[in-house]
């Protein structure tokens, strides 16, 4: 923040323009700082980040210091957009997954990351999230979110029931649920078409559509959302909706959260981002991957990946913010970062533990499966109609209207056709 001084202060003037002078010059001299601004979407964590995440890295690297500026998530793309344009965008940009981060690559807003030791330490799995099209690295990764079943231990106990580990298996411990009449047994509604494909169809489909071969395909074009495979994966999902509560197509994200979390409903489909909020009532919480069809069969796990740091190519603080993004390839901010927001997961090559039971027990839904991410984020949702938000729409109509499998994936593929180009 700066002032205007009187005449008097001449003397501190001068030092001041000494000390900024010193800031500008990247704080390599005793007692220089330079302050890099980090821009992040995530306005419910300015606490961790202010309190326990920058006085770590400020500790490591005292020449540094950070400003967490965070932007409300529905005005994010556009506030990043506007601030680079305008030359006042941040030092560390947050990074969108995928198709948003693919078109700020192009327009040139980060610098390549292709020499960044702290890449080495990521699988490619969890880099091609925000690659370019040469495949060159442009975002350091910082954490990805799965997608799971909360289940309430009390229910299943009271009513005998076992971890499904097959999709019939599954459909009977809802059979049971709704037999016994005292809980619902899934607190699912479809006001919100985004969860209706966040957290249902894109947890049980990948089963059927083996999860990123069918994902991969659409994007090359050797597979249609017209094939079996995928046809079936809309089915299973629509297997789900006689188990709902009353008035389930006005029950919102919120409201199936707090169907849940006062004991009223035996399970919830939701992402690990909300084991704060469902445990909040004291529940004792459990939690299970979509099973596959059969024993035996292999299982596919839906993990998203969620956020990474990128370097903003117009930045006047690039060596600091450099030093920065190598911290995030660290165990040392990864362990700090998944411990300090449960539901969270490091996407480095080096374990981390994670000290929240029920994180825990998410990332142990990784093992033995085979990871995937959501459907239609990567390239399919670029064009006009964007699948992602097609897909959204039409299982509101499968829920709500009666929409079948094959009718649904019928019409999303031909909206797909109208403009996509298979990238094969």
């Amino acid at each position: 923040m700066r002032s205007r001084l009187a005449p008097l202060a001449t003397l501190a003037v001068a030092a001041l323009g000494l000390g900024l002078a010193g800031c500008a010059a990247g704080g390599s001299g005793d007692g220089d700082t330079t302050k890099i601004v980090l821009g992040t979407w995530r306005t419910e964590d300015a606490a961790m980040w202010e309190n326990d995440i920058i006085p770590a890295f400020e500790k490591s690297h005292p020449g540094i210091t950070v400003e967490y500026a965070p932007v409300d998530t529905n005005d994010y793309n556009a506030a990043i957009q506007s601030q680079i344009e305008g030359g006042t965008g941040p030092d560390v940009i947050m990074c969108r997954p995928f198709d948003v981060n693919r078109s700020w690559i192009e327009q040139g807003y980060f610098d390549s990351l292709a020499e960044l030791d702290a890449i080495s330490t990521f699988p490619e799995s969890a880099l091609a999230a925000w690659e370019g099209d040469d495949g060159t690295p442009y975002c350091v990764p910082v954490a990805s979110v799965l997608a799971g079943f909360y289940y309430n231990t009390a229910i299943f106990d009271e009513l005998g029931l076992e971890v499904p580990t097959t999709q019939a298996e599954f459909l009977d411990v809802l059979d049971a649920v709704k037999e016994d009449g005292t809980y619902t047994p899934l607190a699912l509604g479809s006001a919100d078409g985004w969860q209706l494909a966040y957290n249902m169809l894109y947890q049980v489909g990948p089963n059927a559509w083996h999860g990123e071969d069918g994902r991969l395909g659409l994007i090359d074009g050797t597979k249609k959302l017209t094939d079996p495979d995928f046809v079936e994966g809309f089915r299973v999902f629509d297997s789900f909706k006689d188990y709902l509560p009353k008035g389930y197509e006005s029950i919102s994200y919120e409201d199936m959260t707090q169907l849940f979390t006062l004991g009223q409903a035996a399970i919830l489909p939701d992402g690990s981002w909300q084991i704060s909020q469902v445990t909040s009532t004291g529940l004792d919480v459990g939690v299970f991957g979509a099973p596959p069809a059969a024993a035996g069969d292999q299982r596919y796990q839906q993990e998203m990946a969620d956020m990474a740091f990128g370097l903003n190519a117009a930045g006047k603080q690039k060596e600091a913010a450099t030093e920065f993004l190598e911290w995030l390839g660290t165990p040392e901010f990864q362990q700090l970062y998944v411990n300090k927001l449960p539901g969270f997961f490091s996407m480095g090559s080096e374990p981390v533990s994670y000290d929240n039971p029920l994180a825990q027990e998410f990332a142990d839904l990784k093992e033995g499966a085979e990871l995937t991410s959501r459907l239609a984020l990567d390239r399919l949702s670029a064009g006009q109609p964007p699948l992602d938000d097609e897909i959204w729409r039409v299982a509101q109509l499968m829920y709500n209207s009666g929409l079948s499998p094959e009718e649904a994936t019928a019409e999303l593929q031909k909206g797909l056709d109208s403009w996509y180009t298979p990238a094969g």
